[in-house]
């Protein structure tokens, strides 16, 4: 009766940590990065109790869309292991444009549609410092003409859609760069308006570089808290 008693006890104070831990957190880099950039991001999410993914893309390769219908697939068969629980993001530049395109298109599971999402510094606007190196040949050839070409023709992503309103959004913007083609407060590659969306969202910034804006522990420990906050 006592042993009885005792897992009782156990289960009963550990089975919101088990539910919790249901939930996922998916990581996605930047143009010409690997999922390796976000490892320390994702360590984080996981010493918090989530599961995460590290979800890497050949980003020359494929057009946005493209690479959004290939993520939609992988969310699909996260939200068919743990039905109704929210699937969370942490993005990084392009990896933001992707999740905005993924979730927009017929298919997307509503459990990514009920989670939280941390942008880190990226194009929503569109970029002019990366429009500045489609002026290049060079560069042209180096950015690709698939998803590279995107992000220096596209004036906005607003033809992909919008963040759902059932999700909480926040963009976190680097301010330690110069860049001459970026008349603003930027992190070397996008400005600060540059990374705001045209619905709601919340928006903070760090000193931080673009490169590496997600090795930051300050936006480490900011986007821990913002997925995990309630409120």
């Amino acid at each position: 009766m006592i042993k009885y008693i005792f897992c009782t006890l156990i289960l009963h104070f550990i089975s919101p940590c088990i539910i919790e831990a249901e939930e996922t957190v998916f990581c996605l880099h930047g143009f010409m990065r690997t999922s390796r950039c976000m490892k320390k991001m994702g360590g984080a999410f996981r010493n918090e109790g989530y599961e995460t993914n590290l979800w890497g893309y050949p980003s020359r390769d494929k057009y946005i869309e493209e690479h959004a219908k290939q993520l939609v697939i992988d969310l699909n068969k996260t939200a068919s292991e743990h039905p109704g629980e929210a699937i969370h993001f942490v993005t990084h530049s392009l990896g933001g444009i992707i999740l905005r395109a993924a979730l927009n298109l017929e298919g997307c599971p509503n459990e990514a549609k009920i989670g939280r999402a941390v942008l880190l510094s990226p194009p929503n606007q569109g970029s002019c410092f990366a429009k500045s190196l489609g002026k290049s040949i060079v560069m042209r050839k180096v950015l690709g003409d698939k998803a590279g070409k995107q992000l220096y023709v596209s004036e906005n992503f607003e033809h992909l859609g919008q963040f759902p309103k059932t999700m909480k959004v926040q963009i976190i913007s680097g301010t330690l760069g110069y860049n001459p083609f970026i008349s603003e407060p930027n992190d070397g590659k996008v400005g600060v308006s540059e990374a705001c969306l045209s619905t709601e969202h919340s928006h903070i910034t760090f000193s931080c570089g673009h490169s590496w804006i997600m090795q930051s522990r300050k936006v480490i420990n900011s986007s821990v808290s913002f997925i995990g906050s309630q409120l």
